[in-house]
């Protein structure tokens, strides 16, 4: 997935820039050009068809980090085809395979456009049964829509730096790395802030698919210009020599890598994978609840190429090492491993972290980079690690991790890589001793909080329990000793003169036992979960508190039950009887439709505390996608009665909840609520389809003619959903009435203006009030930048 990888090779250090005059700067154009839109391409095609999936799998923030793990599985097999065109087969060879395959791209791109009237976005309704995992199925249709395309974009780094260096011997390739830098950035960054506001989805897939086919042209265009080269001295093409003033690149080596520094570049690329989707994973659906958060991650991912692998190269041993061991300890403390932590501290920290790993993990790479001629096998290496850590983290770690363990395994797991190049690079251990004795003291500042306990109590001592004060303090005085330091010649010499490498074996020892430490005060401080349980939807938590059992996933409270046996049946939280829903649902005319009884539809049903409003004869039908979410309020032992306890008829219908309506209406099952609430956007996971235009003419065929009330749950920190409601509200020609107490906002939705005016609802509720114009979605439109509540909001 990601083209960085390729695209932010170093430049030859005093390589000749100099182009002969026969081969003007112009004629390098088409190389830029095809570089740099095969980096933007890469990116915005990812967020295209990611925004075509999310509806079909209920807008889960894991479906990204699945996206993400099949576009590093075509980037990988990108490049090994890249390396098997540039080591086996001869220039005229591979521009004529290359435009073979670019020919067959661009005929099945049309050929899917005529079929799905949209190249991108297919009609099936590739959808997982209920209960089952949807990764599969993103993958297959990833693999009939965007597989093709997105294996050519992969292929252009390597395989134009190759053909550039043929045509222009004796100017540097590596020029172009630049613009694939700020195409990659670009097509990431402009997606949501500009393309997505602007455009419809209908109209982004045109105009990708467009950009597409002059991308091809270009290539083809490059082809042709390769075998007329190679055509015109192909013996001399094949044994030319560097020109005299080539420099080879610093550090590096044509020489066959061993298989230690092979492993090495693996396992370097694999850490860097692994901690960029685990922290996707943490920040956006575990520790920040904020809408369009993963941007921030796969940002510091590419920023981190940029800077180790740049022309400057910014990555130094001895400031970054440090500065790693400062961040293990801020990063794995008990307090930011716990599942409740939600603050602005705690989220900076990560994404420091996140920065820091890959900028070892990059600049390793970088440090030990090889010759031009192994470039190709370098990368596919690369593209290799970064597979198997997407593997890892979507496959691997929910089948045998409870939490977002995977972050402190890459974390921890940096540790370990920067010890392996240390000994692959000075087993003598001579070298980085400042940084290796600034890691020491570092971590053993970290443990002095978890050892104060074991000691009388001394109220002097009581800033030494602050993990984060000991340990920057520590890192602080220990660079200040450095620099007076510096000047004294035999300062250097005399620290560690053994050559026993003590500094980094007491590091790795240190980092081993905090890792220890740090997961044994996690444990003792997650007694008060009852039970936790990770799957494709993230990582619920049943929480024990004081005086009531809640339900918890990141940062969002999805219900609440009390501990009480008298109140176990009141409503709480959100639901509340004096909510919008609670007085909609207690003083619903009963007997208007010729019956007492009330059926009751829910989207989303938490823990199920809408059915405590439930009679005798009623029927409350909750559609869930989650299936780990029923399991807490059923069974023989739950976590929450409130299911249980109704004296209504209760269903659960397990699926996406526009997917099963749009079905039962296809099968004549129209269910016929006198009130639906939908209630799925609290979390920053908010599944946009349910919002659309399409969505609510579904709705309304499942509501009563007439009486029907339709019930909006839109209480949510940082998006202000108001606007997009009444839009609908005002499409459909209903009448709407807010309801906004302490703990949520609904707002309600009547066919009739007179059917607001129920008893003790006409009270509490107001007219809605907007602060932006009301803003249509549609299954082809929709933004959730433009409904990001304002800071000031967000401040109260």
């Amino acid at each position: 997935m990601i083209e960085n990888q390729v695209l932010d090779a170093p430049p030859i250090e005093n390589a000749s820039s100099e182009i002969t005059a026969k081969e003007p700067i112009a004629s390098h154009f088409p190389f830029a050009a095809a570089v740099f839109l095969s980096a933007f391409l890469l990116f915005q095609v990812q967020l295209i068809i990611g925004k075509c999936l999310l509806p079909l799998f209920g807008g889960a923030p894991s479906v990204w980090n699945t996206c993400m793990l099949c576009f590093q599985v075509l980037l990988l097999l990108g490049y090994a085809y890249a390396h098997f065109l540039s080591s086996r087969l001869r220039p005229r060879a591979q521009a004529r395979v290359h435009a073979v395959v670019l020919l067959a791209s661009l005929i099945l791109l049309f050929f899917l456009w005529l079929r799905w009237k949209a190249p991108l976005t297919p009609t099936l309704n590739w959808v997982p049964d209920p209960g089952a995992n949807p990764v599969w199925k993103v993958l297959q249709l990833l693999a009939m829509s965007v597989a093709v395309p997105f294996f050519l974009l992969s292929t252009t780094g390597p395989l134009l730096q190759s053909w550039f260096a043929r045509a222009y011997e004796g100017t540097s390739p590596y020029r172009l790395y630049a613009l694939s830098n700020a195409g990659s950035l670009l097509g990431l960054l402009s997606y949501p802030f500009f393309l997505e506001w602007v455009f419809t989805l209908k109209h982004q897939v045109h105009i990708w698919s467009t950009a597409y086919a002059f991308f091809i042209a270009v290539t083809l265009g490059l082809t042709m210009r390769l075998q007329s080269v190679a055509a015109e001295a192909p013996e001399a093409k094949e044994s030319a020599r560097p020109p005299h003033n080539a420099q080879p690149l610093p550090g590096a080596s044509d020489e066959a890598p061993t298989y230690a520094v092979s492993i090495m570049w693996v396992a370097l690329s694999a850490c860097s994978s692994i901690i960029l989707l685990a922290a996707t994973n943490l920040l956006c659906q575990d520790l920040a609840v904020i809408p369009l958060f993963w941007v921030l991650p796969l940002s510091l991912y590419l920023l981190s190429f940029i800077l180790t692998f740049g022309k400057r190269g910014w990555y130094r041993r001895s400031a970054a090492w440090p500065l790693y061991f400062l961040l293990v300890g801020l990063a794995s403390t008990p307090k930011s491993l716990s599942y409740h932590t939600n603050n602005l501290m705690q989220i900076a920290i990560y994404c420091v972290a996140l920065l820091m790993v890959c900028m070892i993990c990059h600049g390793e790479l970088a440090h030990s980079k090889p010759g031009p001629s192994r470039l190709t096998l370098f990368y596919f290496l690369i593209a290799l690690g970064g597979a198997l850590g997407g593997i890892f983290v979507v496959l691997v770690a929910p089948a045998i991790f409870s939490g977002f363990w995977e972050f402190q395994v890459a974390l921890i797991g940096c540790g370990l890589l920067i010890f392996l190049a240390f000994i692959l690079q000075d087993p003598s251990g001579r070298s980085e001793r400042s940084a290796w004795i600034a890691g020491v003291i570092v971590l053993l500042a970290f443990l002095v909080p978890h050892l104060v306990p074991l000691f009388p109590e001394v109220k002097a001592l009581a800033f030494l329990k602050n993990e984060f004060y000991t340990g920057s303090v520590a890192l602080a005085f220990f660079l200040v000793a450095k620099l007076v330091l510096r000047r004294r010649k035999n300062v250097s010499a005399a620290i560690g003169a053994a050559g026993f490498p003590w500094q980094p074996v007491a590091a790795l020892a240190l980092l081993g036992m905090f890792a220890i430490v740090a997961y044994a005060h996690v444990m003792i401080g997650a007694r008060d979960v009852l039970h936790y349980e990770r799957n494709f939807f993230g990582v619920k938590y049943v929480v024990d508190d004081v005086d009531f059992v809640a339900l918890v996933s990141g940062g969002t409270l999805h219900g609440v039950e009390s501990k009480d046996p008298s109140k176990r049946n009141v409503p709480t939280s959100y639901y509340q009887r004096e909510s919008g829903i609670g007085l909609l649902l207690s003083n619903y005319p009963r007997g208007e439709s010729g019956q007492d009884s009330l059926r009751v539809g829910a989207i989303g049903l938490g823990v199920g505390t809408i059915s405590t409003y439930g009679r005798a004869g009623d029927y409350f039908r909750f559609y869930e996608i989650d299936p780990a979410v029923l399991k807490f309020s059923t069974g023989p032992h739950p976590y929450f009665h409130f299911l249980n306890d109704s004296r209504a008829r209760i269903q659960v219908v397990l699926g996406d909840a526009r997917l099963s309506l749009e079905q039962e209406a296809r099968q004549g099952n129209l269910q016929m609520f006198d009130v639906l609430a939908i209630d799925a956007f609290s979390s920053d996971s908010v599944p946009v389809h349910l919002l659309t235009s399409e969505a609510m003419g579904t709705y309304l065929r499942h509501v009563r003619p007439g009486t029907g009330v339709l019930a909006f749950h839109i209480t949510n920190r940082f998006l202000d959903l108001a606007p997009v409601v009444m839009a609908l509200c005002n499409s459909y020609h209903l009448s709407a009435v807010q309801v906004n107490d302490r703990h949520s906002l609904w707002i309600l939705l009547f066919q009739t203006p007179s059917s607001p005016r129920l008893p003790h609802l006409v009270d509490k509720a107001t007219p809605v009030i907007l602060k932006r114009q009301p803003l249509l979605w549609t299954d082809d439109y929709s933004n959730l930048v433009a409904v990001l509540k304002p800071y000031s909001d967000l401040s109260r």
